[in-house]
């Protein structure tokens, strides 16, 4: 088979637009991340949105930005809340609970802004209430820690009186409490068998 120096040269071209598209598209990541900001979220979702698949390594953030992006969700950014939003969806495992620690954290540092994306993208019964009930590692083995955090949560979202979030504060408010009472069993069963 007798191939052209024209063939050669298009696909030459082709292959270095793949590449440059995807080091373009990976960066986006990086120069979100440098600057969290409304601009760089705007920029950074039409590269995902544009997508064929969002959840492919050249779409999806890597091992070290995602560990950035939890960084400045724990740290009280809507900008970063919203993009982990994007690709939530690719997660599973380790990283969507990291991604679900984080945001309680941020729901503790920014409960407005918490309440006013998770109403804006209308955040499913099921992600809400991890969202809400996963806690920070540093209380894995510390029941009487957990049942803190779970009250200050539930203080938080009681003392948001915004009526536009009633619906919502009203669901989370449930798994809560609900949580709440789990956590408590689990406190009652623990001393009896001392």
């Amino acid at each position: 088979m007798k191939t052209s120096k024209g063939t050669i040269l298009v696909l030459s071209l082709a292959a270095l637009a793949s590449f440059y598209g995807n080091a373009y598209c990976c960066s986006r990541w990086d120069v979100f991340l440098r600057e969290p900001d409304k601009d760089a979220l705007v920029v950074l979702e039409n590269t995902v949105i544009a997508s064929e698949q969002r959840c492919s390594q050249d779409v999806a953030p890597a091992q070290k930005q995602r560990s950035k992006l939890f960084e400045l969700i724990r740290e009280g950014n809507p900008s970063a809340f919203r993009a982990a939003l994007l690709v939530s969806k690719c997660w599973d495992g380790g990283e969507v609970e990291d991604f679900y620690r984080s945001v309680g954290v941020f729901f503790e540092a920014q409960p407005r802004a918490f309440l006013q994306i998770a109403k804006e993208k209308t955040i499913p019964d099921s992600q809400l209430r991890y969202f809400l009930i996963m806690l920070p590692l540093d209380t894995v083995d510390n029941i009487d820690h957990k049942i803190s955090v779970v009250e200050n949560r539930i203080a938080v979202l009681k003392g948001c009186s915004d009526k536009s979030f009633s619906e919502i504060k009203k669901r989370g408010l449930f798994f809560l409490e609900k949580e709440k009472e789990n956590l408590d069993k689990i406190k009652i069963e623990m001393y009896k068998t001392k």
